[in-house]
C-alpha cells in the first residue's frame, strides 16, 4: 500500500469512527482521543487530517452530503466536498507518520454495523449493509410509465434515504450534525417557492418550474428538500399529479414526512422500518396523483430500488 492509499484510508477510518462516536455519544461529549482510539489510529494522523474536532465534524457532514447526492442521483461535489484530500490539513509537515504510527490497523470505513443500524436492520430481515444506491431510475417508458416517472422515482428515493438512514452512520450523523446547525446553506430556497419566484406548468395551482439542485455549500435538508420539490415540481409540469394539487405543497408534506423519520429514527429505529414509510405513501398517493395513474405505482418501491 502506498502512503497516499494509507493517507486516504487513515481518513475514512476517522471520519467513520467519528461519525460513530457522534452518533452514539453526541458531538459535543466526544473527544479526539475517542475518536483516535476507535478508529486505532495515532493522535499524529488525526491532526495530519485535522486540525480541530469541528473540522472533523465538516469532513463528516461533507462525507454525508456527497453519500446524499449519490442518493438522489444530484449533481456530484467536488473531490474535496466528498473524500477530502489526503495532503493534511496544513498544519502538518506533509507525512501523515510525524507524530505517530498512522494507521494500526490499515484503516478502511464501511457502511454502517453500529447497534442502531443491527437493531433497524432487524427489523428487515436483512443481514448485511450496503452502501446507499444511486437515485433510482424513473419509472420505464410508455404513456402511463412516463406520467408516473417522477412520483415513482421520488417514492423510490425516500426508501433508499429512509434505508440509508438506518445502515449508514455517516449519513445518519451528518443529517445530526446538520440538525445541531454543523452546516448551514449559503441560501436554502423555501419548499413552497420555485426557483427565481417563478410559477408555470400543469398539474395544479401553481406547478413550480424545476430548477437547478442547491449549491454544494448546503445544508443535507436543503439539498433534500431541494431535490424533492424540483421532482415534485417537474411531477406537475408534466401533469403527473391531481388537478388543484400544488407542486410546492406536496413537497412540504414529504420533506416534513421523511425529515420527521429521521429525528424520530434516531431515538427509535423502528422508524426507520421500511413499512413505515411504505404506510405513509399508501396514505398519500390517493391525493396527490389521480386513480389512473396511481395504479401503476408501488408505495413499497418499484424494483429499482430494492
Amino acid at each position: 500500500m502506498t502512503r497516499q492509499e494509507r493517507a486516504v484510508r487513515t481518513r475514512e477510518a476517522l471520519i467513520e469512527a467519528a461519525a460513530d462516536l457522534f452518533d452514539r455519544d453526541g458531538q459535543e461529549v466526544t473527544s479526539l482521543a475517542a475518536v483516535t482510539a476507535k478508529a486505532q489510529v495515532s493522535a499524529g494522523a488525526l491532526y495530519f487530517h485535522f486540525a480541530t474536532k469541528a473540522d472533523l465534524a465538516d469532513a463528516v457532514t461533507r462525507t454525508a452530503l456527497s453519500r446524499l447526492r449519490q442518493i438522489t442521483g444530484a449533481p456530484a461535489t467536488t473531490p474535496a466536498d466528498t473524500n477530502g484530500h489526503a495532503t493534511g490539513n496544513g498544519s502538518g509537515s506533509g507525512n501523515e507518520n510525524e507524530g505517530g504510527d498512522g494507521s494500526r490497523n490499515g484503516g478502511g470505513s464501511g457502511w454502517g454495523g453500529d447497534a442502531r443500524t443491527q437493531a433497524a436492520r432487524g427489523v428487515r430481515g436483512e443481514h448485511a449493509a450496503a452502501p446507499p444506491a444511486r437515485g433510482p431510475a424513473p419509472a420505464a417508458g410508455g404513456a402511463r410509465g412516463d406520467r408516473v416517472g417522477e412520483v415513482q422515482q421520488l417514492i423510490d428515493t425516500t426508501h433508499v434515504l429512509v434505508r440509508g438512514l438506518a445502515d449508514d452512520v455517516v449519513l445518519r450523523a451528518g443529517f445530526a450534525l446538520d440538525r445541531a446547525g454543523g452546516q448551514r446553506p449559503a441560501r436554502e430556497r423555501p419548499v413552497g417557492e420555485g426557483p427565481a419566484g417563478r410559477v408555470a406548468g400543469k398539474g395544479g395551482t401553481g406547478g413550480e418550474r424545476p430548477g437547478r439542485w442547491p449549491e454544494v455549500g448546503g445544508s443535507l435538508r436543503g439539498v433534500w428538500s431541494g431535490w424533492v420539490h424540483e421532482t415534485l415540481a417537474a411531477a406537475g409540469t408534466r401533469g403527473a399529479l391531481t388537478p388543484g394539487v400544488s407542486p410546492g405543497d406536496a413537497a412540504a408534506v414529504v420533506v416534513a414526512a421523511t425529515v420527521g423519520f429521521e429525528v424520530l429514527g434516531a431515538q427509535d429505529p423502528l422508524w426507520l422500518a421500511p413499512h413505515r414509510l411504505t404506510r405513509f405513501w399508501t396514505l398519500l398517493l390517493p391525493a396527490l396523483v389521480p386513480p389512473p395513474a396511481r395504479e401503476a405505482l408501488h408505495p413499497d418501491g418499484s424494483p429499482a430500488a430494492h
